[in-house]
């Protein structure tokens, strides 16, 4: 199976669009729809640009046809009652992509959330998925894909963040579903940012470096 080209982060940044408000120096908000810039998007390209922040040897792509990973860790959250097999990472948005309906204006939204220089990788991890388990998977039926980038182990001075990629579909055992409210709402980006720095504010403490 022959390599796909690599998405370097400039590129994968084309493909969104910014929420009017901007972005606030802890929390970003953008939305990935069919078409940016008069090109077509798919979350599978923006899912495989978010896991490889970096360009892939060509000898990581095997046989299987995975997606080489360079990004510092990741995790997938399922919806509750969804059946995902150990190593269907790229099934998961492949077939999403296979299904998004003819006029589907909204595919995926992106959350991101920044960190201090100190916390550790598995920390920020565990922080966002406990996020994503509570309030996206067994709130409102989404799955998504948390994605950990550390820019400061290539002598960075960006802070350490995690890019959290919301297919914005319900998912349900019998497949995709409806286009979640939250997700095309007019304050959605306020709702989210609000939802995320109240649940930095309990959980963060526990888990902050010293």
């Amino acid at each position: 199976m022959p390599a796909l080209p690599w998405i370097s982060p400039a590129d994968a940044d084309d493909m969104l669009f910014d929420d009017p408000l901007g972005s606030s120096p802890n929390f970003g908000f953008a939305l990935l729809r069919p078409k940016a810039k008069g090109k077509r998007n798919t979350t599978a390209d923006l899912a495989r640009a978010k896991l490889q922040p970096s360009r892939p040897d060509d000898a990581a792509w095997g046989p299987d046809g995975l997606w080489p990973i360079t990004c510092t860790t990741s995790r997938l959250v399922p919806a509750p009652g969804v059946a995902i097999e150990p190593d269907a990472l790229e099934g998961v948005f492949e077939g999403y992509d296979a299904r998004v309906k003819p006029h589907q204006k909204l595919l995926a939204t992106v959350l991101t959330m920044r960190f201090d220089h100190g916390w550790q990788a598995t920390d920020i991890l565990s922080l966002v998925g406990m996020y994503a388990l509570q309030h996206l998977a067994l709130e409102r039926r989404l799955t998504s894909l948390t994605v950990v980038h550390m820019p400061g182990d290539e002598l960075s001075a960006r802070r350490p963040h995690v890019h959290c990629v919301v297919l914005a579909r319900v998912h349900r055992a019998s497949g995709w579903g409806e286009l979640h409210r939250d997700l095309v709402a007019k304050d959605a980006q306020a709702a989210f940012d609000s939802e995320w720095s109240a649940f930095r504010d309990e959980w963060a403490p526990r888990f902050a470096p010293g």
